[in-house]
This record gives C-alpha cells, structure tokens and sequence, in this order.
C-alpha cells in the first residue's frame, strides 16, 4: 500500500501565507501582525483536513501571493471582499476567495496556538464549567447513585 504524504507548504507558499496574512490582520499596539504571530507555522496541521479541490485552491493562491509584490497581494484582498459590487458568476468566485482568505488566517491567527498572548490581550479564557452545563441540561450535580443509599 503507498503511503500517503502529508502536504506541507513551500517557501513561497509560506510566503503567499504571511503576506496575505499581514493584509488581513496588520496588528496594532497591542496584537501583533499575523506574521509576528508565527500563526503561519501551523498552516501544515490544517492541510490534511481540507478537501482535495479546496486544498490545491489555497495553496495556488498562496503561491501566487508568495509572488506578488505586497501591494497587488493588498489589492487581491480588497478585490475580494469587494464581492457584493460584483456582478454574478463573478461575484460567487470572489465571494469563496474572500471567506477562504479569512477563514485561513482568522483560524491560524485566533487559535494562539504558540501561545504568543493573543488570547490574553483579547480577554479570552474559555473554559468547560460543567456543572452549568449539567444545570442546563435538567441534570443534578449530585454524584450519588441509588446504589450508594
């Protein structure tokens, strides 16, 4: 049986990946740029999980953007979300560009997986209470069963 290779990005993908990135979350005093964030070393992980066509899409674009000089990268971007001015069939393909864009970057950005203090600076601490949960749900806490009494 061959062995399945798990797709990686190249160099200039990786670069198409910070540029667009950058685009899309620029920073400010207190977040940093999608690239200063080293969100893009994750992209790997989230490549297995997407569909074949979907997958060879994202990684044309970034391809692409690694070659684009940052201002035609910026104007891709707005070309994009500029999908409702669009006049159809055009307009459907600039509208799955532009969710595929942000998808991929606000998922690598926003995860925080190297730990950079992204969640920290944005106030989030998510947590399971589950005893509200249980309360929700009709469920008591209490952990006695009928074969404890």
């Amino acid at each position: 049986m061959p062995q399945q290779t798990t797709p990686k990005l190249t160099a200039t993908q990786a670069r198409g990946l910070l540029r667009l990135g950058d685009v899309v979350i620029p920073g400010d005093g207190v977040l940093p740029p999608f690239s200063r964030a080293v969100a893009a070393t994750e992209a790997d992980r989230m490549l297995p999980y997407l569909s074949d066509a979907d997958r060879s899409s994202l990684l044309l674009l970034l391809a692409v953007c690694g070659r684009l000089p940052r201002p035609a990268v910026r104007a891709l971007v707005a070309l994009a979300a500029g999908w409702r001015r669009t006049p159809e069939p055009a307009a459907a393909g600039l509208r799955m560009a532009h969710i595929g864009i942000k998808g991929v970057v606000h998922s690598l950005y926003w995860s925080d997986l190297n730990r950079l203090g992204i969640h920290e600076a944005i106030g989030y601490d998510a947590q399971v209470d589950e005893a509200a949960y249980e309360r929700s749900l009709g469920i008591t806490a209490d952990p006695t069963t009928e074969e404890d009494q």
